[in-house]
């Protein structure tokens, strides 16, 4: 069975090729982590990745904002005629911060006082975020604007038909027809991926995987074909994943309009602190694996 698995933003640094690379490396290690390795084979000659990760480029744009972190994707640089270079005393060592590697935090993890600074510091940053993200979605016209503003790949999905077709172009090389498949989405990814849905109920897609879905935005929601409803190319489940901490997709597609029937399967996951929104943290998850794995 094919598994088509559809991108979020922030991929212009990556080629069609390289970008297949590391998903399947994520993947690899996801499979590995649950003991599922044997799997791997197969799934390396099946899935299929439409890249537009090229297009904002091609229409000569640039996102100010890295989706994963909301932090600048690139940032300013002030040149000096002469800058001054700090030297240490020569009697002393020149300091190097430590560099904490922490994947994940456990009860009974030793920390350190840096690793704790840094992981108290990412949290409350995560939470702040999430706090204003969830106040935006009560604003949607100044949501609107930022996100015009600062997400720009998000913002030429959404308003504009030109770069929108390019990017159905691309996913319509390797999804269509009618044969099973399984289509995956991550972030932006799975706002293109319902859009598609919708367009083509001829698909015969047996199970919709989305992964940290930004749908359950009212911003959202109000650039997409009203009324927002299931699409018939979904001949499966749809099950969601979502996690608290990502900023970004907080919530669960359960509250209206998404009252589907059947009903979108929702499961809350525990990603990465530090960055909560990444595929990495999604792909690589247990119950990620094992809803991929049981379809085949």
């Amino acid at each position: 069975m094919k598994i088509i698995y559809i991108h979020g933003m922030n991929k212009q640094k990556f080629s069609s090729a390289s970008l297949r690379q590391r998903w399947l490396s994520l993947l690899k290690r996801g499979l590995e982590q649950s003991h599922q390795q044997a799997h791997f084979a197969y799934l390396k000659r099946h899935i299929r990745i439409p890249f537009y990760g090229d297009l904002l480029s091609r229409h000569h744009l640039h996102n100010v904002l890295n989706a994963s972190t909301l932090m600048p994707q690139d940032w300013p640089r002030f040149p000096f005629h002469q800058p001054v270079k700090s030297q240490p005393p020569p009697h002393l060592n020149q300091y190097s911060p430590e560099i904490c590697e922490i994947p994940e935090l456990k009860v009974e993890d030793a920390m350190t006082f840096n690793q704790k600074l840094k992981f108290i510091s990412i949290l409350s940053r995560n939470t702040l975020l999430r706090d204003f993200v969830i106040l935006l979605n009560h604003f949607p016209r100044l949501h609107d604007t930022l996100i015009k503003k600062f997400l720009i790949e998000t913002y030429s999905y959404l308003a504009n038909s030109t770069f929108m077709q390019q990017v159905h172009q691309r996913i319509g090389q390797q999804l269509h027809g009618d044969k099973p498949c399984i289509l995956m989405a991550h972030s932006l990814g799975s706002v293109i991926a319902y859009h598609y849905l919708l367009l083509h109920p001829e698909l015969n897609v047996q199970r919709f995987i989305s992964m940290g879905s930004p749908m359950a935005f009212r911003v959202i929601q109000e650039h997409l074909p009203q009324p927002v409803h299931r699409p018939k190319a979904i001949k499966g489940d749809w099950i969601n994943f979502y996690c608290s901490d990502d900023f970004l997709t907080a919530f669960p597609l359960s509250e209206p309009p998404f009252q589907f029937q059947p009903a979108i399967i929702n499961r809350e996951i525990c990603t990465s602190i530090y960055r909560p929104h990444d595929i990495d943290g999604y792909v690589q998850h247990p119950e990620v694996i094992e809803a991929l794995l049981e379809m085949l």
